[in-house]
């Protein structure tokens, strides 16, 4: 059954405030009152209208933060129905209350009642409630509290949403049963099934590797690259890292170089460099390229006029080599140059 969910009063509010606040010992609920009427609940309430009886004979435990199972017992031959409930403090303060128009029970002469509820509040407030007599009570279980629980059904077994019912052995077969024939259908039994499933493999393909059958722990593995397979771009069966491309040659200055990775050695190359006047200039590049250079793009330089000696730089092409490249400078004054250069 879901928890009821009571209205803390005005006056049961100030008593928990103060237990919160650590003003007082935590409130006790002393005792539950019975009434037969149903009410309209309202936290201004200050006694519980119509109250037939007042039982004393109340237990209580914290099942969670927000919901407290509680117990009371009445063993007289009174009659009456049962459709609201107030809460009591030892000093007699309601402090809280719950109605409904259906009634919660009906108690006969021949009969002891025995009220069994979960009380749920809207807040987190079960910790600071505490009741005067635990002799007797049956909170509904759960992974810390031992209490009352319910057998699931095979239904519910199976489903396996529920995690409030309890499931038996024999249930519990059933649901293995119904796995074994779910893995296996053709298999007799549980052992044939479990069989299929570890004939099951897992294999590796692409940049993994390994696997195996499930009899046994497997280990699937992807295997990195090095710094020189990512700057050769060939092999097709390894991962690149971070460590991988941060190993890869390079010099991130302002004459410097970088390998670019993936293109199968191919390296960029730039710098920095002055151009005399009225003369050609040869410039190293940071370092050789392995086996030669494609191009070289220089910029800079400001044209000064018209007339051919006021011309920036101009590249030399056939002075690119694997190790440098050559500029002429018809200028009257010397140019600052930059340059980018590609090959491999």
């Amino acid at each position: 059954m879901d928890p009821i969910l009571f209205m803390i009063t005005a006056a049961g509010l100030d008593a928990l405030v103060d237990a919160q606040g650590g003003g007082t010992d935590p409130i006790q609920i002393a005792a539950v009152g019975l009434t037969a009427n149903a009410f309209t609940m309202a936290p201004t309430i200050t006694a519980l209208p119509g109250e037939i009886k007042r039982l004393d004979t109340v237990s209580g435990a914290v099942v969670s933060e927000t919901v407290i199972h509680m117990t009371a017992q009445d063993v007289s031959t009174d009659i009456y129905e049962l459709r609201g409930l107030g809460l009591y403090l030892a000093d007699g303060t309601l402090f809280a209350v719950y109605s409904q128009a259906t009634p919660l029970f009906r108690k006969v002469s021949i009969a002891f009642f025995l009220l069994a509820l979960d009380i749920a509040f809207s807040n987190g407030v079960a910790g600071d409630i505490v009741f005067g007599d635990n002799t007797f009570l049956m909170p509904p279980a759960t992974e810390t509290v031992k209490g009352v629980a319910e057998i699931a059904t095979a239904a519910e077994a199976a489903a396996g949403a529920d995690d409030e019912r309890i499931i038996t052995p024999a249930k519990l077969r059933q649901v293995l049963d119904a796995l074994g024939e779910l893995i296996a259908p053709d298999s007799d039994n549980f052992a044939d099934a479990f069989a299929a499933l570890i004939a099951r493999t897992i294999t590796g393909s692409g940049l993994v590797s390994g696997g195996g059958d499930l009899s046994d722990s497997r280990v699937l593995t992807v295997t990195a690259a090095s710094a020189a397979e990512v700057a050769a771009g060939v092999a097709a069966n390894k991962a690149i890292t971070p460590a991988a491309l941060s190993g890869l040659a390079r010099s991130l200055a302002q004459n410097g170089y970088a390998y670019l990775p993936g293109t199968g050695g191919l390296l960029l190359q730039w710098g920095r460099f002055s151009a005399p006047p009225n003369t050609t200039t040869n410039t190293l590049f940071p370092i050789a390229f392995p086996s030669a250079c494609f191009a070289v793009t220089p910029c800079g330089g400001v044209a000064g006029g018209a007339d051919s000696q006021d011309n920036p730089p101009v590249l030399v092409t056939s002075g690119i080599t694997s190790s440098g490249f050559a500029v002429f400078s018809a200028d009257d004054n010397t140019s600052g140059m930059a340059y980018l250069a590609i090959g491999i």
